[in-house]
């Protein structure tokens, strides 16, 4: 930042902290003050309208701000504990000669939840907080006792609920008018606003940041695009009784959807009734795809009426809630004029259930979602000829976008946690797809928040990391991957230099688990896959996975210049080599799953030799081999453990085997094929990938244009299960760095069956074009580069190039 704050903290007069303990020393934030959502307003005169208006804003929880009227951003993105994001956007565009009013709304979350933590707060912050200035010609008009302010009624406050920790919403909207955006809206029953001043230990007074326990603010790194209104595009209706009761909105439309009559009509937009007192009209509408964002629903109804809204992520062939869908749901009661209703936060799904009670007519004008994702700027592609390799690619294009918000996320739908491990192949997607790296730069920083003992959480900035409550081992050891991912891609020596403290922290917290050189008995969620391979004891997956990690450190603290740590790091490898050698086995050519007191288990999976692949643990001698077996798909099953009775088998681990575990093995589910195919090319097999990512035209679910969570089973929209985006560009296309940063690219394209391929990928100087054929290549690259094919190899600087494959120049 390259100045100062102007603005001031400011909060609702009621929003105190109280003070307890014995001496009245330690600071508790009311429940009170859980849920709370304040309005804020300031109207200021203009006599020209300038060029441009520099709105800096932030807020905890969450905010929404508008300028005359019209939604400016929302924000802040979630941060890490004690680094508070702000958000910049240029607002002139609003702007009018005469009054004008900057409006915004608070909404203080109090209790964690999957995408916010609270702080630890002081004894004047961490009950909620508003920060905002806008830049003027005349001056900077800071937020300050200026500023009037209403703690709103029209909110009842509500809790997490659900695996997903959603937080409902519940509005009466005749408590809500909104000419309160307007400049000329009568707010002298509201209050001035209350300055905050730093009240802890050491404190100074100030009022301004930066100050505890916020941090030093950092400007959000990911801005969201712009918001696209993506319309239901069907409708159907049906009646029931209204269950009355005290029912909070999911719960009354789960009723309702129970007790309606079947066979829905078909409807459409706007659709009109007439309510009747016992009556509920429910009204089921879809997208025929996964959509993400917040939830906008218009109508027309006298004051009173009841709408229950309810998003579902998937409905059985009635039309009727599945178990187990999403917590989230929302309540709106109608004003009797101007109502509209806007989700806080996004929400996901494939369909949204409406319930209308009341009395009079009714007509529902719009029910959309606004995607608020973050950008990806047209260029990069991929394009073989193949339909079902092309769609492939797409799919997952869709599916890392709809999971790629202020952070990668687990899935729009069930959660919304940014967990640890799960972000690596996102990253690798947009590395490989998305000329706009932020996301892929941040959230390795995002992630980078370790607990005191070195572990990562298993999910951050959420009710998981507040909580600490239990980690994933493994997940610690992706992340490490994502920074290596930094280091090839990016080349960016300061970010890496950031996080390779973090990243050793990681790598060393393993060591004390080493007995006669493997890992064993590790402690917390050793998760692996949903697929059923075994953590327990020594297992050869989690060893393998270290074994890269310790390769990644090794590699990236030499190229900064830090030899000892590097020879530390490939010391320690040497050793694990060395004891990997018991998981072998030399009659089915691949290594078993895991060591324990009783000796080597029979269990083999895909996960066991992709991960010694991948951590350099397989002697040269045994490559054809290790390679044979992961091609070999006559042998494999699918098990996934994680479904249908969590969390208990997350306690437990996976059951026992109901396969031949002498001569089946157990194959990766999406999320650990990236693993499988980067062992495949590393052994020599790349050749083979583009096979392999036929696999996913299996995946997919009916009509959603993503990719589930396991081959059968899970979410609809997974953002981990798209690593065939990364691997058509990188290894079929065969576009890497081949030194960090792109100071030189390497082209090895490997279509194997494939007659031809083209494809464009992102650098930091451009993209690299590739088009391939039976009889041509053809690249043109910003950076200078070296083709590899056919058993060739060609150097060229920056430029376009062309060779014939049989006769190259």
């Amino acid at each position: 930042m390259s100045r100062g704050w102007t603005g001031q903290w400011i909060w609702c007069a009621d929003g105190r902290i109280a003070k307890t303990g014995e001496f009245s020393d330690v600071p508790l934030v009311p429940a009170a003050a859980h849920d709370r959502r304040v309005r804020f307003r300031r109207v200021f005169p203009l006599a020209l309208v300038p060029a441009a208006a520099s709105l800096r804003i932030t807020a905890d929880s969450r905010y929404t701000v508008w300028v005359n009227g019209h939604e400016a951003a929302r924000g802040p993105g979630r941060g890490a504990a004690g680094r508070l994001l702000y958000d910049v956007v240029d607002v002139a565009r609003w702007l009018v000669p005469g009054d004008n009013a900057i409006c915004v709304l608070v909404r203080f979350y109090g209790e964690a939840n999957a995408w916010w933590r609270p702080v630890t707060p002081t004894f004047s912050h961490g009950a909620g907080v508003l920060l905002a200035e806008l830049e003027l010609p005349s001056g900077v008009l800071g937020t300050d006792r200026s500023w009037r302010h209403q703690t709103s009624p029209a909110w009842t406050p509500q809790k997490p609920s659900g695996v997903g920790h959603a937080v409902p919403e519940v509005l009466d909207g005749a408590l809500c008018d909104p000419a309160w955006l307007e400049p000329g809206f009568d707010d002298t029953g509201w209050a001035p606003a209350r300055v905050l001043t730093t009240l802890h230990l050491g404190g100074t007074a100030r009022s301004t940041p930066p100050a505890d326990p916020y941090g030093p603010l950092l400007e959000n790194p990911v801005p969201p695009g712009e918001p696209v209104e993506r319309p239901v595009r069907w409708l159907r209706e049906r009646r029931g009784p209204d269950p009355g009761g005290e029912y909070g909105p999911a719960d009354l439309v789960a009723n309702v959807d129970a007790g309606a009559a079947p066979g829905p009509v078909p409807a459409g937009l706007p659709f009109t009734t007439v309510l009747e007192p016992g009556v509920a009209v429910l009204l089921t509408a879809g997208w025929d795809e996964v959509v993400a964002g917040t939830l906008v629903f218009e109508l027309d109804a006298p004051p009173g009426v009841t709408v229950d809204a309810r998003p579902a992520e998937d409905l059985d062939e009635h039309l009727r809630l599945r178990p187990f869908q999403h917590g989230y749901a929302a309540r709106y009661r109608t004003r009797g004029k101007s109502d509209r209703f806007c989700s806080a936060d996004p929400v996901g799904g494939r369909f949204v259930l409406l319930v209308l009670r009341g009395e009079g007519e009714v007509t529902v004008r719009g029910l959309s979602v606004l995607e608020r994702l973050r950008p990806r700027p047209p260029g990069p592609f991929f394009e073989s000829g193949d339909p079902v390799l092309d769609a492939v690619y797409e799919t997952g294009l869709r599916t890392v976008d709809l999971t790629a918000q202020d952070a990668y996320i687990d899935c729009p739908t069930r959660e919304q946690r940014a967990w640890t491990g799960d972000s690596v192949v996102h990253q690798s997607v947009d590395l490989l797809s998305n000329p706009d790296w932020r996301l892929a730069r941040w959230h390795p920083r995002l992630a980078a928040s370790p607990r005191p003992d070195g572990m990562l959480p298993m999910a951050v900035a959420g009710d998981y990391e507040h909580r600490d409550g239990a980690y994933i081992p493994d997940w610690a050891l992706h992340w490490v991957r994502s920074v290596h991912n930094l280091y090839r891609w990016t080349g960016d020596a300061e970010l890496v230099g950031e996080l390779l403290p973090v990243a050793e922290r990681v790598v060393r917290w393993f060591e004390p688990f080493s007995r006669d050189g493997l890992l064993t008995d590790v402690t917390g969620w050793v998760l692996l896959d949903w697929a059923s391979v075994q953590g327990r004891g020594a297992s050869s997956v989690l060893n393998g996975l270290w074994g890269r990690a310790l390769r990644d450190f090794a590699e990236m603290a030499e190229w900064l210049g830090d030899a000892g740590r590097a020879r530390w790091a490939r010391g320690r490898h040497g050793e694990l080599a060395a004891a990997f050698e018991q998981y072998w086995d030399e009659d089915r050519g691949g290594y078993r799953d895991w060591l324990t007191a009783a000796g080597l288990a029979p269990a083999m999976s895909e996960h066991a030799t992709a991960a010694a692949a991948a951590g350099g643990l397989i002697p040269p001698s045994r490559h054809a081999r290790a390679l044979a077996f992961l091609l070999d798909r006559t042998a494999l099953v699918r098990r996934a453990w994680s479904f249908g009775l969590m969390p208990l088998r997350a306690a437990l681990g996976p059951p026992a085997p109901d396969w031949d575990v002498e001569r089946e093995v157990v194959a990766a589910q999406p999320f650990f094929r990236y693993v499988v195919h980067d062992a495949v090319a590393l052994l020599g097999g790349a050749d083979h990938i583009a096979d392999l990512c036929r696999d996913w035209s299996e995946l997919a679910g009916d009509g959603t244009r993503t990719w589930r969570e396991v081959w059968h089973g899970g979410s609809y929209c997974h953002g981990w299960s798209s690593t065939p985006s990364r691997d058509l560009p990188l290894y079929v296309l065969g576009v890497s760095p081949a030194e960090p940063g792109f100071a030189r690219a390497r082209i090895a394209p490997r279509p194997g069956a494939l007659t031809r391929v083209a494809g464009a990928v992102p650098t930091p100087f451009g993209l690299v074009e590739v088009r391939l054929d039976r009889s041509e290549v053809a690249v043109s690259s910003p950076v200078p580069f070296t083709v590899e094919l056919d058993g060739w190899a060609r150097d060229r600087p920056a430029g376009r190039f062309s060779w014939s494959r049989e006769q190259p120049g």
